[in-house]
């Protein structure tokens, strides 16, 4: 019997998860596609602010004195289960599942049962501030000091990446992802 096609892509705003998750699933004939950002509004609906408060901000605003990654992690903490829950549904079903959000986080995830972990990034300055100012969020207005930290983010991201053997894939020029992704899974 064949495992279905599981595969999780993450990173840090504005590194075109979305856009070619999007591409991926079209490609791939990937039944289902979710965003950790909404898993994370889900989460909104039983965890209170007051329970957890970085749950209720961007990755890149912390509430608190917290480092970005820091903040980013305490916020994917809480929709872990949620993550792993739908990973192991699509597993037991037989039925392919792309997930993506910067939420998913190298080491955080357990992956036993997913085809191919990536990490997007774009490592050029000027085309990132141009990406993660792009189509897919038009309403989000990311300030100097919020891009800086999802700069750090990044730099987190690729850590973890390098730690946890995942792919790391930078977009910073035009590339092939369906060709990138074909040879990887």
């Amino acid at each position: 019997m064949k495992n279905p096609k599981i595969i999780l892509i993450g990173g840090a705003a504005g590194t075109s998860k979305t856009t070619n998750g999007k591409i991926i699933c079209n490609k791939f004939d990937i039944s289902h596609r979710m965003g950790s950002g909404f898993i994370r509004e889900v989460a909104k609906s039983f965890i209170t602010m007051k329970e957890n408060p970085y749950l209720y901000n961007y990755s890149y605003s912390p509430h608190d004195n917290s480092s970005p990654f820091d903040n980013l992690y305490k916020q994917s903490e809480v929709i872990k289960d949620s993550i792993e829950l739908c990973i192991e549904r699509a597993f037991a079903e037989g039925t392919s599942l792309l997930i993506e959000g910067v939420n998913i986080i190298p080491g955080l995830i357990d992956t036993k049962n997913v085809s191919l972990n990536v990490i997007f990034t774009v490592d050029d300055f000027d085309q990132h501030l141009q990406m993660v100012q792009g189509k897919t969020h038009f309403k989000r207005k990311i300030s100097k000091e919020q891009f800086k930290k999802i700069r750090e983010i990044q730099d987190y991201f690729k850590v973890k990446a390098q730690l946890n053997d995942w792919e790391i894939i930078n977009l910073s020029a035009p590339a092939n992802i369906v060709k990138i992704i074909k040879e990887l899974i």
